[in-house]
């Protein structure tokens, strides 16, 4: 009896590894793979197309779906800039995501992120009222409380992703992926 007892338990925990490994890996861009484009407008007004117009270079996107996904950008990007900023080789982009949000806002929500964004910093921050579904397929973003990161290499491709707040375990694996494409430029 005891036998059959432990069967099901057995059976019920290798289905649930197997459910949480799928989930782990369905969430987050394949290494390698060609992340859809991200057309938008920088806070210092200039049209963008990524990873197009910053080819050549490695790359930081950090995106925020919401109010709240936008305010967690933060740490990723200070974390990237501390390490690789004085590296003409490797670049960074902070994108709002507001197809969703009815066009009257998208000028509100702009103007007080223009106003929260030092002048310098301006043409590394946008806004996309495009493509938003594309990125949070390919990123596998479920929850638009979190930032989806993404790395990408001089050629545009996904080097390493991760959704979620910022966690140093996870930059520190940013940080090697970007060090080592950075290494072999």
């Amino acid at each position: 009896m005891d036998r059959k007892l432990k069967t099901p338990g057995l059976l019920l925990r290798t289905l649930l590894a197997s459910a949480a490994t799928l989930v782990a890996l369905a969430q987050g861009a394949s290494p390698g793979s060609e992340p859809p484009k991200l057309r938008g407008q920088t806070l210092d007004g200039k049209s963008i197309v990524l990873p197009d117009d910053a080819a050549g270079r490695v790359i930081l996107l950090v995106l925020g779906a919401s109010k709240k996904g936008g305010e967690q950008t933060g740490p990723w990007k200070d974390h990237f800039v501390a390490d690789f900023g004085p590296n003409p080789h490797a670049t960074y982009y902070v994108a709002a995501l507001l197809q969703r949000v009815p066009a009257p806002f998208r000028a509100v929500i702009r103007a007080g992120m223009r106003g929260g964004t030092p002048d310098a910093a301006r043409s590394h921050v946008l806004t996309s009222a495009s493509d938003e579904d594309a990125w949070k397929g390919y990123l596998g973003m479920r929850n638009d409380s979190l930032p989806g990161i993404l790395l990408l290499d001089e050629s545009g491709r996904t080097l390493w992703s991760h959704i979620g707040v910022f966690d140093p375990r996870e930059y520190a694996q940013l940080k090697a992926a970007a060090g080592t494409a950075l290494e072999h430029r």
